[in-house]
């Protein structure tokens, strides 16, 4: 055997020329190396020893200068050689799992992960110590993990987590991969657990997921929890995630500052939601917030009002609600609070770090009236909406959305909301085309000679109605009157009033929208109250009066999204979701008009 030279970058090379020898004596003498010695030396050194010995002393010297490589952060691991290792050549079993757990390090590293999955999986378990069956089920967990087998990770963590001491790698492993379940998912997986460990990871995720909606409900939800899973491992080792939880809490802003429009309507309801859920916080804790309310209206600039909110000691702004606004407070460098504006800027720039945006964007409900529409296979949209220029800029957007999936356009038309939707619907499906090509042919054949039915053009999926419900009750009967009756309609949240107008809204049936769950459902939490004490109003106001709610629900939560700590939670208005401009968007809930009634819309109720 040639002298192995001292080249860290070659040691793997140098290991697999170690380890594929005839075994010999299983108790290795690794002689001690200087602590003054620099790495590489003491790999320089072990490399020299292992030249001199043979089997399995030679494999546990060579192991151990590719160890110390590693610790040292010189990964620079060929795993292709490492792989080829015959690990079955080594007498030795605890030795065996040490390669093995390097190799399957050196693989993940290396993003081979089907090639460390067929390494990890394949050991034999008897080779291996608690520690080394706990790490070697990590990886697994991770491997799985990479390759979007998210059931799997879960198995491989949940083992690991059963084999050996809490660890906070594989606490926090186990807590991302829980929280990629859906409830579902997570339910099936409850009805499954036999064992102490998972039984208590499922709980956990539970109280996390039912308590969103307050930050101080929720921490106080985890700590009952933790009284009661006392022997649980994530007792003593909490998810840096729950962790953070209380970090959150602790910095929480004291001082809330309304910029808000009150003299208007939409002002007035946003103002409505934020203080319902400050007197629903009320419920859960003494300790809330200061909140000052500035009116914005007919103020020419926010600039004097916002200083004015600093200066009094806000350390959050929520507002303003103006586009205008909004725009100035994005043009500016730096904020000095953090500031969540109730509507989005013009630009698509990110804007000062402390800025966060927030509202009601129409882009929302349309992207995902779109996907829903995709999902059920359809491909050529008609489009029908108010002629006004708002309405203008949202044929656009559907347009450039639907298109930009691949789906078509085939047809669009406006309207004037006059009443009289006969001959928009004419256009819309083509009507006035097969009547003209009619009226040509009676021109050119004896009129006793030939019978005619209009007929709608067919290559029409689905339509896409923007209207308000007044509008959305007149077009739809008259769809059906112009022979669509069996074509979908989608809808933006406006085609809702929030009434149980069951009478009214049998002309609706059928249409399909997404609207928040708090005009959706009556009985959402802070509603009925908010409801009985204020003056009853519709869907717009409704919707507005969710979005205060979501605003003040958010104020504790704007760290953990812009660190990532957390990528969602449920509201008023719908699913929150951030992205990386720190705008927040919603994802909201399909519905669709059964006998007048709103009800949950599922793929199902589409087929049948």
């Amino acid at each position: 055997m040639l002298p192995i030279t001292i080249r860290p970058r070659i040691l793997a090379a140098l290991f697999l020329a170690g380890v594929i020898v005839s075994c010999g004596s299983s108790g290795p003498a690794v002689q001690e190396i200087p602590a003054t010695e620099s790495t590489s030396d003491s790999i320089d050194e072990l490399i020299s020893q292992a030249n001199s010995a043979s089997g399995d002393e030679q494999a546990e010297l060579l192991l151990a200068a590719a160890e110390l490589l590693q610790d040292s952060g010189e990964n620079q691991f060929d795993v292709l050689t490492l792989t080829s290792i015959p690990l079955s050549s080594i007498s030795n079993g605890a030795l065996r799992g040490r390669i093995a757990t390097l190799v399957g390090e050196a693989l993940l590293r290396d993003e081979q992960f089907e090639e460390a999955l067929v390494l990890l999986t394949t050991l034999d378990r008897t080779d291996l110590s608690t520690t080394q069956l706990q790490q070697v089920e990590l990886l697994i967990g991770q491997a799985y993990a990479a390759l979007a087998d998210t059931d799997s990770a879960l198995d491989a963590y949940l083992r690991a987590a059963e084999s050996g001491p809490p660890l906070q790698a594989l606490s926090d492993a186990i807590w991302s991969t829980l929280n990629q379940l859906d409830t579902a998912s997570l339910s099936e997986l409850a009805s499954n657990a036999a064992s102490y460990e998972v039984r208590g990871w499922i709980e956990l995720a539970r109280t996390y997921r039912g308590n969103l909606s307050s930050l101080r409900s929720q921490l106080d939800a985890i700590r009952q929890w933790q009284r009661i899973w006392a022997q649980h491992s994530a007792v003593s080792m909490l998810p840096q995630a729950l962790l953070e939880l209380s970090a959150s809490w602790d910095q929480r802003p004291r001082h809330i500052a309304l910029l808000l429009p009150l003299q208007q309507p939409a002002g007035l309801a946003i103002q409505e939601g934020v203080l319902n859920a400050y007197y629903d916080a009320l419920l859960t804790t003494r300790d809330l917030p200061r909140i000052s309310v500035f009116d914005t209206s007919g103020a020419p600039d926010i600039s004097p009002l916002y200083n004015e909110a600093v200066a009094e000691g806000a350390d959050l702004i929520i507002g303003p609600l103006d586009k205008a606004f909004v725009n100035r407070l994005h043009r500016e460098t730096e904020l000095p609070v953090p500031t969540l504006a109730l509507n989005y800027a013009d630009s698509d720039l990110p804007g000062p770090a402390n800025l966060f945006q927030f509202g009601l964007a129409p882009e929302d409900e349309i992207a995902q009236a779109t996907n829903i529409a995709w999902e059920l296979g359809y491909r050529n949209a008609a489009l029908l909406t108010p002629d006004t220029p708002d309405y203008s800029r949202l044929q656009s957007v559907f347009a450039q959305t639907w298109q930009g999936r691949g789906g078509r356009v085939v047809s669009q038309n406006s309207f004037n909301g006059n009443g009289d939707y006969a001959q928009v619907v004419r256009r819309l499906m083509a009507i006035d085309s097969s009547e003209a090509r009619a009226e040509r042919l009676l021109n050119l054949l004896p009129r006793n000679s030939m019978e005619f039915t209009p007929r709608r053009r067919e290559d029409i999926d689905f339509i896409f109605l923007m209207a308000n419900p007044r509008q959305g009750r007149q077009i739809k009967p008259t769809l059906a009157f112009y022979f669509a009756e069996d074509v979908p309609v989608f809808a933006l949240p406006s085609i809702y009033d929030g009434q149980n107008n069951q009478s009214a809204n049998r002309d609706l049936n059928g249409v399909v929208f997404t609207d928040a769950p708090w005009v959706l459902d009556s009985s959402a939490p802070g509603r009925q109250q908010l409801d009985a004490n204020l003056r009853s109003v519709q869907g717009p106001l409704q919707r507005l009066r969710a979005l205060g709610v979501d605003s003040y629900r958010l104020h504790a939560r704007l760290d953990q999204f812009k660190a990532g700590t957390i990528t969602s939670i449920p509201g008023a208005t719908g699913e929150l979701t951030i992205t990386d401009d720190r705008r927040i968007h919603r994802r909201l809930q399909a519905a669709y008009f059964n006998n007048g009634l709103a009800e949950p819309f599922t793929t199902t109720q589409a087929n049948r």
